[in-house]
């Protein structure tokens, strides 16, 4: 993905499928945001283009996150099979470090989901929350 493809729609969102995955995700920028009103830079296009090449980086350590996280949680053994990414949120302003918000479907709590947040930093990708769903988009 290019920065240029970065094209959300009057809903803040966009669609993108991942070959990794097999699947299509939304990625959605937060509208409590400046940035959701702002003319997006290049350099911001480019961070979240970014992110969304990177997932092989970040993406099966969120997976070993939420299987921690359920087994604390829920005090169930889950899989990575019970996993889907659904949503990737944009929750930093032009000017800010990023941040993203991933929100998957879980096998083992299907109604409320589950959220990560995921700090950039210096190309470092590191997990700071875990929890239900609307933690991707809070």
């Amino acid at each position: 993905m290019k920065a240029t493809e970065i094209i959300f729609n009057e809903d803040l969102e966009m669609y993108v499928f991942l070959k990794d995955l097999d699947d299509e995700v939304c990625i959605t920028l937060s509208d409590s945001l400046s940035a959701s009103e702002e003319e997006l830079t290049e350099d911001y296009k480019g961070k979240i283009a970014s992110f969304v090449n990177n997932m092989p980086q970040w993406y099966s350590r969120a997976c070993n996150s939420i299987i921690a996280w359920a087994k604390d949680t829920y005090k169930i053994d889950a899989h990575v099979q019970d996993i889907e990414l659904i949503n990737i949120f944009v929750l930093f302003e032009q000017n800010e470090d990023e941040l993203f918000g991933v929100e998957f479907r879980v096998e083992f709590d299907v109604e409320h989901g589950c959220g990560i947040k995921i700090k950039v930093d210096n190309g470092k990708y590191d997990i700071i929350e875990v929890g239900t769903g609307d933690v991707a988009f809070c």
